[in-house]
């Protein structure tokens, strides 16, 4: 093959690369939102290094103005040693958007958590799988059901001697692994799927402990969330609308957990 032919063929390559990246450029929506969380929480130590654990949760959102979801949940928590816990736990989510509830989704969450002591700060590193099941119906070429989230968390405690309070710092990350890709027209070409980063999370907070038996815990956390809204026609399938929704969101929280 001469250069020239050569020369021409990338030209064409990149040329309709180019043209594929541009049509599935998505629009970007960028909105600020200030949201509350307000839980409840039960921990029972049944036996030695096993627990469980239960939990009820209202969430605020639209600037603190509206019911986002209420949501309960049912776990357990084994120290395999004093670095690491293994964790199992079912959440029920019911969703209200703006003047409706949602049909409710459930969610699994699986946990590996290290822990490790330095001075008088303790290190955390927990590792969540976390999946959600869906009850009602989506286009798997839209939307993901269930949706697949590896939760990479680190967490820093600082123990304040002699104080009730106990201050800490984190940093969050969830990445989607099962997120379909874009296509120009879902009923002729092939699912896929890929994965990205949809949430970075930042968060300082403070624990109180009240008794030995009473703890809250005062948080803010900074989120910058990213979603994608697929769209397709219904009847002939092809690409209608792709959007990136960019949220910046500022959660102020409180919790009580009562602990045996």
């Amino acid at each position: 093959m001469s250069m020239r032919k050569l020369s021409l063929l990338i030209t064409m390559v990149l040329g309709i690369t180019s043209l594929a990246a541009q049509e599935f450029t998505p629009n970007v929506v960028n909105t600020n939102d200030f949201r509350g969380r307000i839980e409840g929480a039960f921990e029972w130590e049944v036996v030695d290094n096993l627990s469980v654990e239960a939990s009820v949760q209202m969430r605020l959102n639209n600037d603190l103005s509206s019911i986002d979801r209420f949501q309960t949940g049912f776990g357990l928590n084994y120290a395999v040693s004093k670095y690491f816990n293994l964790g199992a736990d079912y959440l029920l989510i019911n969703i209200h958007d703006v003047a409706a509830w949602k049909r409710p989704r459930h969610r699994v969450n699986i946990n590996l958590e290290g822990n490790v002591k330095v001075g008088r700060v303790e290190l955390s590193l927990r590792e969540r799988v976390q999946t959600t099941f869906r009850t009602d119906s989506v286009n798997r070429y839209e939307k993901m059901n269930p949706e697949i989230v590896l939760r990479s968390r680190l967490t820093a405690e600082y123990n304040i001697r002699h104080s009730k309070w106990t201050p800490y710092a984190l940093f969050e990350l969830h990445n989607t692994l099962n997120a379909p890709k874009v296509v120009a027209n879902y009923k002729h070409d092939p699912y896929s799927i890929d994965n990205f980063i949809t949430r970075y999370r930042a968060g300082a907070g403070v624990k109180f402990r009240i008794t030995r038996n009473h703890r809250l815990d005062f948080y803010y956390y900074f989120d910058y969330d990213r979603s994608y809204n697929i769209d397709y026609k219904g009847n002939k399938g092809d690409l209608k609308g792709y959007v990136q929704e960019n949220e910046y969101r500022h959660i102020f929280g409180i919790t009580y957990k009562f602990k045996l």
